[in-house]
């Protein structure tokens, strides 16, 4: 549909336009141009029909109407009716009319419905009132062939031209109503976007008066957008009390005040002088000018027009605004910004001669706004410019201030992400070492690795904080808040700090009543806000009462930390909040580094709360934080909490979120499913960092695994056609080629179900993780990783491909045992008619047919491997089949090397030879020749099946031996192909030429099944 332009049309002749045979529904809207009939000094109506008026006259629309009405004096004032009768195709769906530029009142009759009136026609210019705006019409009735339609004017207000003065748009509802509502859309749209501009320019004004140019910004972008209401459809009519007289000075006042302020504007940013005495007479005169065109009437302001006094103003200050342009060009600037300057020019003159084109001609069905949106742009350019120019030199300048400090804070980021690496493997080894060496290990060793296990963990929690602290400066915490019940969180931080009290004189108590309404907060971070504060009052307690309490207040969940701890003075508790503080008694204990309070600081004011503490020396401290409470539409419905009561010493829940000896992971290592096959799984697992390698290793040692270890991602592209792996483990940042690259090398060849990927980096960021995943990985994995969620990932990977090539034997056994109707049918017809002509054929062919059923429903099909012999006989038994029915057109060659004893998946060379025969041979009429060779190789042993059918492109073969399978070409070939790859690391070979035949071929490695076992 048509926005911008219409279709070329037929002219109206002698008042008809003939349109049968175009589809209103499709087409863009219609000018109505062309030859009308005028009944000059009649107002005709369908009902007395033109035969009861005088006759009508031709007329040009659009036009003035003077000539026909006043043919003596050519004066426009008068009335009249135009006719023109539109012939169309039996009507379905609604037409319609939009009108504009009717001067000066009008009346719509179509096919005596009178459908619409502007103003008030009348025979004389008292009774009569204009109104000009844009307006349709619409007609809907079903099978109408013919539309007449009848426009009756009056005008008593423009001297030289009235009537239709404008083109008239004529089509179906939905494209009338399309186009105009786009061209009010995007005179609205036009509007507000100036009406911002002129309101942030005099905002900005107000602020800086001495900027005069952003006042006559703010004039200018307001003048601008009253023309564009005003002018193309007359907006602004619809939404103020405007009559048509103060329509059309509006219009041009603003027309003529804008030209003004674009000239002043410009001539602040050239060279001219500020004060000039010819813009200071032009000024005056245009005041002046101004002040007549709201004095005098109606005919007086339209005759201002038609005399081109109007226009001697209009392009007055349009040349010079040209003429200062043209000095801006050709003089040299010292505003290094100019360009944006001229390109706005550029624009405004553009849009200057578009809307002059438009006065004198229809060129468009809608507003064009194109050019003043540029001339914003560039003003907009110039002005951010010159922001951005002076804010880059501050910058600068704030930048040289902060570098020392963001240094420092990326320094401790760094390490902390390359400390965790190395810390947690000495975690993971201290772990298996408890978990593999226990029973030959003595108490007190078991002790000292369990101790060592909690010092790596309490660095690590150092090395969060480290990391917190970089992350909060930089705003890059995001937090997940749910509704939370603060009585279950509590006693799970609680457990996680009892090993710190124990043999202490230390208390753990909470006091949360049951009815303690959820908060809305993020768990992981309200579980680190408890864990300091009462890691931190643990730390400064060495005997009493550490206890947890909680309330409401003013929507709020107010949670205190309490302690019988050293307390503090006023002056510590100053400055206990600021990172890397630490009282007194903590300085040199070699407990922390005083970032938690900091954090927990910052956390909570995240969450909307404030943090604050009371406290006194010798007497204890309380910690007091704020949460808000979860809306009751929010919170679901509430599982049932564990009953607690209020003062006692708090017990570890079981299995909550970490564990702090390794003996919780033998526990949990138990849960771990067993896989599918009781056969070792082979994973390969590359690191350039042999330590990491020595960790995995390590932490997998007690698992069914075979696992094999390189440095490189060459090595690892080496090794995969190797033997069968089940899983491959890889790190991301290695030299060379790194952990993203590998994973789509390896797609190349294996989709995610044929060989799964997991990645492992200490990056954590969601970019990282997009590209992984992007990059074809099953699972991602930031470092340092828990040891038991390893596992579990791990034995779910690798469950996952185990299951995959079990559903894979399972459907080729499937494919086998669904045997098509058309050949169980054409079997038995070929039986029944040798029963009558050769007897011994039909029993041969008996024979071989209850041994293909025999072994297509064998159940060693379903098996891992089955020996030569067996595929042998099943591809024989089919062939046989095949040779009687179809006879000659059918040749068969078979060439097996003697004595080769070959264990091979089952299924493998039947649907190869099926395949050859139906789609290679069986779709040419003369038939062809199947070659079966199965030969001895170095290393391995080759089968190959060949025909010279009709052949396939290379796009098909493509689309056979995608990984992924796409197209619908059946599931034969691609099943044995991706069983090919998971067994052996190889895939079919498929050589073909269309018209010509095809080679499909594949090769076992000697000892492979050996190994695999």
């Amino acid at each position: 549909m048509g926005v911008f332009t219409t279709q070329d049309q037929p002219q109206a002749v002698q008042g008809v336009i003939d349109l049968r045979g175009v589809d209103l529904e499709q087409s863009p809207p219609f000018f109505l141009n062309g030859q009308w009939e005028l009944y000059p000094h009649q107002f005709v109506s369908y009902q007395n029909g033109p035969q009861g008026a005088n006759g009508g006259l031709p007329i040009q629309v659009p036009g003035d109407w003077g000539g026909a009405l006043n043919p003596d004096s050519g004066a426009s004032y008068g009335y009249g009716t135009y006719r023109l009768r539109i012939l169309i195709d039996p009507l379905v769906q609604p037409v319609a009319f939009w009108f504009q530029g009717i001067q000066a009142s009008s009346e719509i009759e179509i096919n005596g419905i009178t459908s619409s009136k502007i103003g008030k026609i009348a025979a004389n210019a008292d009774d009569y009132v204009p109104g000009n705006v844009s307006y349709t019409a619409n007609y809907a009735e079903e099978g109408t062939t013919e539309i007449d339609l009848l426009i009756r004017a009056a005008n008593f207000d423009q001297p030289l031209k009235g009537g239709l003065t404008r083109s008239i748009r004529f089509g179906s509802l939905a494209s009338i109503d399309y186009v105009r509502w786009y061209s009010i859309g995007f005179q609205l749209v036009t509007f507000i976007i100036l009406l911002l501009h002129g309101l942030y320019a005099g905002i900005i004004y107000l602020f800086n008066r001495g900027e005069k140019a952003l006042l006559i910004t703010g004039l200018l972008t307001l003048s601008v957008g009253i023309a564009i209401l005003i002018g193309h459809d007359n907006v602004l009519q619809l939404w103020l009390p405007i009559n048509y007289e103060w329509a059309i000075k509006i219009r041009l006042l603003s027309l003529l005040w804008q030209n003004i302020f674009i000239l002043l504007l410009f001539r602040k940013f050239s060279a001219a002088p500020p004060k000039s005495l010819w813009l200071r007479g032009y000024t005056t005169a245009l005041v002046l000018f101004s002040g007549f065109l709201a004095a005098a009437p109606a005919s007086w302001v339209n005759a201002a027009i038609d005399l081109q006094l109007f226009h001697a103003f209009y392009f007055t200050s349009f040349a010079w605004f040209i003429y200062i342009v043209c000095t801006m060009i050709f003089m040299k600037q010292a505003d290094k910004d100019v360009v944006f300057l001229l390109l706005t020019a550029a624009a405004i003159i553009t849009n200057m001669l578009w809307s002059i084109v438009e006065s004198m001609k229809d060129v468009t069905t809608v507003y064009y706004p194109m050019d003043l949106i540029a001339a914003l742009t560039g003003f907009s350019s110039y002005w951010f410019k010159k922001y951005i120019r002076n804010a880059n030199n501050n910058a600068k300048l704030t930048e040289q201030l902060t570098k020392a400090d963001k240094l420092k804070d990326q320094f401790l980021a760094n390490t902390s992400h390359e400390l965790r690496t190395p810390l947690h493997g000495i975690m993971n080894i201290a772990e298996t070492v408890v978990t593999k060496e226990k029973e030959k290990m003595d108490e007190k060793s078991v002790k000292d690795m369990e101790l060592l296990v909690t010092i790596s963990r309490r660095m690590s929690h150092l090395l969060g904080d480290l990391l917190d602290v970089a992350r909060l400066r930089e705003h890059g915490i995001v937090l997940q808040r749910e509704p939370l019940q603060v009585q279950s969180v509590v006693p799970s931080v609680i457990a996680m700090l009892k090993f710190m009290v124990e043999g202490r004189p230390i208390r753990l108590s909470t006091d949360i009543p049951e009815s303690m309404p959820p908060v809305m907060a993020d768990e992981k971070r309200l579980v680190q806000i408890l864990y300091n504060l009462l890691h931190n009052a643990i730390k400064y307690t060495e005997e009493g009462t550490i206890s947890v309490s909680a309330g409401t207040r003013d929507r709020h969940a107010v949670i205190h930390v309490t302690d019988t701890g050293v307390g503090m003075d006023e002056e510590t508790q100053a400055r206990v909040f600021l990172p890397y503080e630490q009282g007194s008694y903590g300085i040199s204990d070699g407990k922390g580094i005083g970032l938690g309070l900091s954090i927990c600081k910052q956390l909570v004011e995240l969450h909307g709360g404030s943090l604050t503490v009371h406290s006194a020396e010798g007497r204890g401290s309380e910690f007091r934080f704020e949460l808000p409470l979860a809306d009751a539409s929010e919170v679901p419905l509430p599982p049932q909490l564990l009953s607690m009561p209020a003062g006692t010493e708090t017990e570890p829940p079981p299995g909550f979120l970490a564990r702090d000896t390794a003996v919780g992971e033998v526990a949990a290592a138990a849960a771990i499913p067993p896989l599918l096959h009781d056969t070792r799984a082979n994973i390969l697992a590359v690191d350039d960092d042999p330590v990491n390698l020595n960790v995995l290793a390590g932490i997998l040692s007690t698992e069914p695994y075979s696992i094999t270890t390189v440095q490189s991602a060459r090595e690892v592209l080496e090794l995969l056609g190797t033997r069968q792996w089940d899983l491959l483990i890889a790190d991301v940042m290695m030299p060379q080629m790194s952990g993203y690259e590998l994973t789509q090398r390896v797609r190349e060849h294996y989709s995610v179900s044929e060989l799964p990927v997991l990645l492992l980096t200490a990056r954590s960021q969601p970019s990282d993780i997009y590209t992984g995943f992007s990059s074809g990985a099953n699972d991602y994995v930031t470092k340092p990783v828990d040891a038991l969620e390893l596992k579990y990932r791990i034995r779910a990977l690798v469950a996952l491909k185990q299951s995959i090539h079990e559903r894979l034997r399972m459907e080729a056994a499937y494919l086998q045992a669904q045997i098509h109707p058309h050949f169980l049918f054409n079997t038995l017809n070929s039986l029944m008619a040798l029963s009558d002509i050769d007897t011994e054929r039909m029993r041969d062919l008996g024979d071989a047919f209850t041994s293909y059923l025999r072994i297509s429903f064998d159940f060693l099909n379903t098996g891992e491997l089955v020996e030569l012999t067996h595929e042998l006989e099943l591809a024989k038994a089919y062939l046989y089949i095949e040779k009687e029915r179809f006879g000659d057109k059918l040749a068969i060659v078979w060439e097996v090397e003697p004595d080769i004893n070959l264990l091979l998946p089952p299924l493998l060379i039947q649907p190869l030879i099926e395949n050859a025969v139906k789609h290679g041979i069986f779709s040419r009429t003369q038939g062809g020749t199947v070659h079966i060779r199965i030969t001895r190789r170095e290393g391995f042993i080759q089968v190959e099946v060949k025909d010279n059918g009709k052949g396939m492109d290379q796009e098909k073969v493509i689309q056979l031996l995608s990984p992924t399978m796409k197209g619908k070409s059946g599931i034969g070939l691609p099943n044995t192909n991706r069983r090919l790859i998971q067994m052996y690391g190889r895939s079919l070979s498929i050589i073909s030429t269309p018209n010509e035949g095809t080679v499909v071929s594949f090769v076992i490695p000697y000892n492979s099944f050996n190994d695999m076992k």
